[in-house]
């Protein structure tokens, strides 16, 4: 199915929300994980060496957090360079549309 109308602005309105959702995600992991890190050495409400093994084992599945927003991020900026193609593309025909060729 071919595309008949794209609202170039829209799309990049878009994409841009998903980056900046994507940042926000990466704020909220970074906190939570931070969270995570203080229980057994700054807030203690669980000590001792199980908590500690607890929240070293959390903390190695921080990067797969941090991977899926990264990837979130990705699709954001993919949207947008492919929007800015389409809009570079109805540039150049709506240009060629002006120049007649006889």
């Amino acid at each position: 199915m071919a595309i008949s109308y794209i609202n170039t602005e829209e799309v990049k309105n878009i994409a841009k929300d998903i980056v900046s959702l994507a940042n926000d995600l990466d704020y909220e992991f970074n906190n939570l994980f931070k969270r995570f890190s203080d229980v057994p050495t700054v807030t203690k409400e669980w000590v001792g060496n199980q908590a500690n093994y607890y929240f070293n084992h959390i903390e190695k599945d921080k990067k797969q957090y941090m991977d899926f927003s990264n990837e979130i991020r990705n699709i954001g900026k993919k949207i947008d360079y492919d929007v800015n193609q389409i809009q570079s593309s109805i540039n150049m025909n709506n240009s060629d549309e002006f120049v007649r060729r006889d």
